[in-house]
């Protein structure tokens, strides 16, 4: 403080002895609240920093106030969902064939990322109104970093997983008059070990150095300052465009398979399409997002502001994690006659039980 022009420019005025200055001057109102007054320049620069940019605005972590509550009902969703479809998936007295199998490894990627929502809507609603203070703790900390591992791992493992499905799918549909050429479920486990280690891999790299999660305060890998950090970005993003491809290319020949009159699909066909379309169409949805911030990333100027963006990361971004449970488990009915005969198993609607026992439910 001694060092500072405005100490001796105020003492040269007011001298130092009048002033009090380093004694406890007390509050007459507050007999026993103590204070210093120290002497400071009206005309000092205050420097902050970091300052406010496209990647960080000061603001709190949700952005708007109606995405404070509805991350709630998304996450509880997909955490809720998820866990439903593990529960009878795991607890099912049936074989467990591959679907059953690439079913798990699906709802479980969900789960993860009901888990990263959850983290996210937790942080927010403890820094609600005053996220500033918080920001670079909650960035640079560990908290940021389990969120960004959750969230990439979670995202990339639910697209892989949906890929393998879709390829699965086709290739059942296609051969299905060669049982010598049927997936196993040993195939299932080495393509899913597989896709475990790279979605592993791609989670892990921000955490040493390639990328970051502290750019942005949703914790997704959007910092491209070095080449090798570029090209993480763009790799993740090519991968999920690819994965897209397949599945759109692989949804349509499935459709024009069960389309051919060899195929008996009776009047079937068009609630297949309608289904692809809405597996299509909400995988769309989730991809959408990812491909917005790698691009934004790449070209380090966000291509809608961040602040829009989080509207996708709690409306679009999950979406698969949520719609994924109830497309492909919860409303077929291979899992309805799971669902009935754990029920029964406790008294409870035997006689449904008793129908879907006596019924083949194909996969």
């Amino acid at each position: 403080f001694h060092e500072n022009s405005h100490y001796y420019d105020f003492f040269e005025e007011h001298g130092e002895e009048n002033v009090g200055f380093g004694q406890e001057l007390k509050n007459p109102q507050m007999e026993d609240v103590h204070y210093d007054y120290p002497v400071c320049g009206v005309d000092e620069d205050i420097i902050c920093t970091p300052e406010p940019d496209e990647f960080n605005p000061c603001e709190d972590i949700m952005g708007y106030k109606f995405l404070r509550i509805v991350v709630w009902f998304v996450n509880l969703l997909a955490i809720l969902g998820n866990i439903f479809v593990l529960f009878i998936l795991l607890t099912s007295h049936y074989k467990l064939t591959v679907p059953r199998f690439l079913m798990c490894n699906l709802a479980f990627a969900d789960f993860c990322m009901g888990l990263y929502l959850l983290l996210i809507a937790s942080v927010d609603l403890h820094t609600r109104s005053e996220y500033y203070n918080h920001a670079i703790e909650w960035q640079t900390g560990p908290g940021c970093n389990t969120a960004g591992f959750f969230t990439v791992f979670a995202s990339e493992l639910s697209v892989y997983t949906l890929t393998v499905i879709t390829l699965e799918r086709w290739h059942a549909i296609t051969f299905a008059m060669r049982p010598d050429r049927k997936i196993r479920l040993r195939h299932a486990l080495v393509i899913m070990l597989g896709g475990w280690l790279l979605c592993f891999l791609l989670a892990l790299l921000p955490l040493v150095g390639v990328s970051s999660y502290s750019k942005v305060s949703i914790c997704l890998p959007m910092d491209t300052e070095k080449p090798v950090a570029e090209a993480y970005v763009v790799f993740v993003l090519v991968c999920n465009i690819i994965a897209f491809v397949i599945i759109c290319a692989c949804y349509i020949k499935i459709y024009m398979t069960v389309r051919n009159p060899q195929y008996k699909s009776g009047d079937k066909d068009t609630k297949i399409a309608k289904r692809m379309a809405v597996l299509i169409f909400t995988d769309f949805l989730c991809m959408a997002p990812i491909s917005f911030h790698a691009l934004s990333a790449i070209m380090s100027k966000p291509l809608i502001t961040v602040t829009n963006s989080k509207i996708l990361l709690v409306l679009f971004y999950p979406l698969n994690s949520c719609a994924n449970p109830f497309l492909y488990a919860i409303f077929t009915k291979a899992f309805r006659r799971d669902v009935f005969i754990l029920l029964s198993k406790f008294g409870i609607c035997k006689h449904r039980a008793q129908v879907y026992r006596g019924q083949t439910v194909s996969s």
